[in-house]
C-alpha cells in the first residue's frame, strides 16, 4: 500500500517539525509527513505529488482559502482555540495540546471521514494469539506476559491486552482515564467497522511494549461476550500492524474456555501448594470435560517464581512436551 502525504503548515517552524516527528514515530501510520511554514510553500510540495491530508494553522485559512482549498484534500486548522469545527465547517484539532492528543483527534477525523487506509498493515504471515490464564492468582501472571510481550516485541510487532478487572493501574500501568480498553470496547458494542483507526489512537507503549491502557470499570468487561471477544481479537490480527496477540486473562471474562480455544499458545502459572494445586486440578477436568481436550494439551504449566524473570517463558516453551 502507498503512503498517503500529510503537510503540516504552520507558521512557527520547530512546533511543525516536532509535530511531524512525532507522526513519523507512529509505526501504524501509512503517512509520509512535511512541513512548510506559509501556503506559498503548499504548491512545490503539491508539484512533487498529491497531498492528502493538511494540518493547516488557522490564522492562514482566511487569507488564502481558495488556494488552500484547491491544493489540499482533507483540511484540518491547527486552531488555536478549543474548538471542533471552524472555517466553512472544516474539522479543528487544538494545537496546544500533547502531540499524543493531536494523533487521537487525528485519527478520530480521518474514522469519521471512513478513511480506513491510512494505516499500515503489513502482514507476511498469520498472527497468532498468546494467551495467560490461571485459576490461581497472585503467581505473577502479569509480570510474566509483560516480559513476553517485551522479549517478542523486539522481532515481531506485539499488542499486550490486559483483561483482568483490577490490573494494577498506577503499578504496572498508568492511570490513563482518557485513552483505555473501555473505548475500544464501547465502540465494539456499536458495531463500528472501522476499530483500525480507534485502536491506532488508543495504544500506549512502556518498556518496548505496545499496549492498551486497561479498563478502569470491572462492569466493561464483564459486558462483552465471547464471540465478540473473539471477533475484536481477529479484527486486530487482520486490520493492524500486529503479528502477534498477548492476553492477560482475568476471572470475570465471559466464555473463558472458548477464548482459550482460539489461543495458539497458553501459559498458565501454578504453585505446588496444596490449595493451588486442587483449583488447577478442577480447571484441568473442566477443560476436559467441556470438549476442550486438545486446548488442555496446548496449556503450559510455568512457575513464574522459581525462574529468573525474563527466564521464565523461554523454559516454558522447552518443556512444552511435558505439560502433564
Amino acid at each position: 500500500m502507498s503512503s498517503k502525504n500529510l503537510v503540516i503548515c504552520d507558521p512557527d517552524s520547530e512546533y511543525a517539525a516536532r509535530l511531524a516527528v512525532y507522526f513519523s514515530g507512529k509505526r501504524e501510520l501509512a503517512f509520509q509527513v512535511k512541513t512548510c511554514s506559509c501556503p506559498q510553500q503548499i504548491q512545490p510540495i503539491l508539484e512533487k505529488g498529491t497531498i492528502d491530508f493538511l494540518m493547516l494553522a488557522e490564522e492562514f485559512y482566511e487569507p488564502y482559502p481558495d488556494e488552500v482549498v484547491k491544493t489540499s484534500g482533507k483540511l484540518i486548522l491547527l486552531s488555536s482555540e478549543k474548538r471542533e469545527i471552524c472555517a466553512d465547517s472544516c474539522p479543528s484539532v487544538f494545537k496546544y495540546q500533547p502531540a499524543e492528543n493531536i494523533f487521537t483527534e487525528l485519527l478520530q477525523i480521518c474514522a469519521k471521514e471512513k478513511q480506513e487506509d491510512i494505516l499500515k498493515i503489513r502482514k507476511d504471515k498469520e498472527g497468532r494469539i498468546i494467551g495467560f490464564y490461571s485459576p490461581v492468582r497472585r503467581l505473577g501472571q502479569t509480570a510474566m506476559a509483560l516480559e513476553m510481550s517485551r522479549e517478542l516485541s523486539k522481532k515481531e510487532n506485539v499488542l499486550y491486552l490486559n483483561l483482568e478487572t483490577y490490573a494494577g493501574i498506577d503499578g504496572y500501568f498508568p492511570d490513563e482515564t482518557q485513552k483505555n480498553l473501555s473505548v475500544l470496547l464501547y465502540y465494539l458494542k456499536q458495531e463500528t467497522r472501522n476499530l483500525g483507526l480507534i485502536l491506532a489512537g488508543l495504544i500506549c507503549q512502556c518498556e518496548g511494549v505496545d499496549y492498551i491502557p486497561p479498563v478502569q470499570i470491572p462492569d466493561d468487561l464483564k459486558e462483552i461476550s465471547a464471540d465478540e471477544w473473539i471477533w475484536l481479537f481477529e479484527e486486530i490480527l487482520t486490520g493492524s500492524i500486529y503479528d502477534v496477540l498477548i492476553l492477560d486473562i482475568g476471572e470475570s471474562i465471559q466464555g473463558i474456555v472458548k477464548i482459550l480455544n482460539v489461543c495458539d499458545e497458553i501459559y498458565m502459572p501454578v504453585s505446588d501448594d496444596r490449595s493451588a494445586a486442587s483449583k488447577i486440578r478442577q480447571f484441568e477436568r473442566m477443560l476436559l470435560q467441556s470438549g476442550s481436550s486438545e486446548t488442555a494439551e496446548r496449556v503450559v504449566r510455568c512457575d513464574f517464581r522459581r525462574t529468573a524473570a525474563g527466564k521464565n517463558y523461554e523454559k516454558a516453551r522447552s518443556i512444552k512436551g511435558n505439560r502433564r
